[in-house]
């Protein structure tokens, strides 16, 4: 009984450790009052997003020229423009597009709403309940359901839409994780009020682009980095221009729980809709290629960036032991003593 209390206080403290040191208040996210807009060093405007912006964040816009956040102020920024990015190069030649993202066998995918509220114009842009963002949602899990991929989809609650809901969803995604996903999507549709920010018109048909966000604060970062860009590259030779851009934001999402995790912006509230269904439907494509592409190399830098987070999971139960035994026993030599004695035990 004993140690089924300090296995779950383990489990309590790594879902939990990676939000310390974070004001959980300022990342209310997807409201126009969240909005930051985004200049670089002439004062040339680069982007908008309702999301916390920090200094250290970096984003890869729809042309893959990346940005890096040097100062903040109020709701403006100010980025250092780094020069364009070849999507694939830090993973390596030997992980490339043909290389499957998932396990062999059935493919999975998981869906929910962090913010279950936000809907589109023309009706309310907020919805006390379940909002359209849920119908995108859906529209998603069919359009992959047709393309031979389970999808797993909540629609659990997590309102009311403050800066505690992605505390409420953290229990969605580890009920979520219990169903081992290989992909894991937090529905959003961002808060910038100009359509033109989001409109694209692909195939003679007008959509909502779709914004990826990785989360900086959390030891899955790398491989969900790794994810983003193999995404984005095959959204860029199937679809041009749908996929806007990865936003690295200073924050968590949720996406420690689990790799393979992004938040996904579906349009803005200004957009519609049905822009937003005719976006989610076209992103079926580049995730069913990703999941299912034919072998073609090791997948060495991906395996790398997951045995890079299983050693930082190790190093926080490491210290929460160390934390948990020295509460217990007060003091150094009394962890020393309780140790020793445990080895013994275990040992013989």
């Amino acid at each position: 009984m004993k140690r089924i209390k300090v296995f779950f206080v383990l489990f309590c403290l790594l879902l939990y450790l990676p939000l310390y040191g974070q004001n959980n208040s300022e990342i209310i996210g997807h409201r126009e009052e969240d909005i930051c807009w985004v200049y670089d060093q002439e004062d040339n405007y680069i982007f908008a997003i309702a999301l916390a912006v920090n200094v250290g964040d970096k984003y890869i816009d729809e042309d893959n020229i990346e940005y890096e956040i040097i100062e903040v102020g109020g709701n403006k920024a100010i980025c250092k423009k780094k020069g364009k990015v070849d999507l694939l190069a830090d993973i390596g030649p030997e992980f490339t597009l043909q290389i499957p993202l998932a396990k062999e066998g059935k493919k999975t995918v998981a869906i929910y709403h962090t913010h279950n509220d936000e809907s589109y114009l023309p009706g309310p842009v907020n919805i006390d309940g379940v909002g359209e963002i849920h119908e995108v949602g859906d529209a998603l899990k069919e359009a992959l359901e047709k393309k031979g991929i389970t999808v797993v989809k909540s629609e659990n609650l997590h309102l009311p839409h403050d800066g505690a809901a992605y505390e409420r969803s953290r229990g969605t995604v580890a009920d979520l994780v219990q169903e081992e996903p290989d992909i894991i999507f937090d529905l959003h549709r961002d808060a910038i009020p100009r359509k033109d920010e989001y409109l694209k018109e692909i195939n003679g048909k007008t959509i909502s682009q779709i914004r990826l966000v990785v989360g900086r604060q959390n030891p899955n970062q790398k491989v969900n980095d790794q994810f983003a860009r193999r995404l984005k590259a095959l959204a860029d030779e199937e679809y041009p221009g749908l996929i806007k851009g990865i936003f690295y934001g200073k924050g968590v999402y949720n996406q420690h729980v689990a790799p393979h995790s992004l938040l996904l912006e579906f349009g803005t509230h200004v957009t519609t809709k049905e822009q937003a269904i005719a976006s989610a439907q076209l992103f079926a494509e580049p995730v069913s290629k990703l999941l299912f592409a034919s072998k073609g190399g090791t997948g060495q830098k991906e395996n790398a960036g997951i045995f890079s987070s299983i050693i930082w999971i190790l190093g926080v139960t490491g210290i929460g032991v160390l934390i948990y035994l020295l509460i217990n026993e007060g003091s150094l030599g009394g962890v020393g003593k309780r140790l020793k004695a445990f080895f013994r035990k275990e040992l013989k």
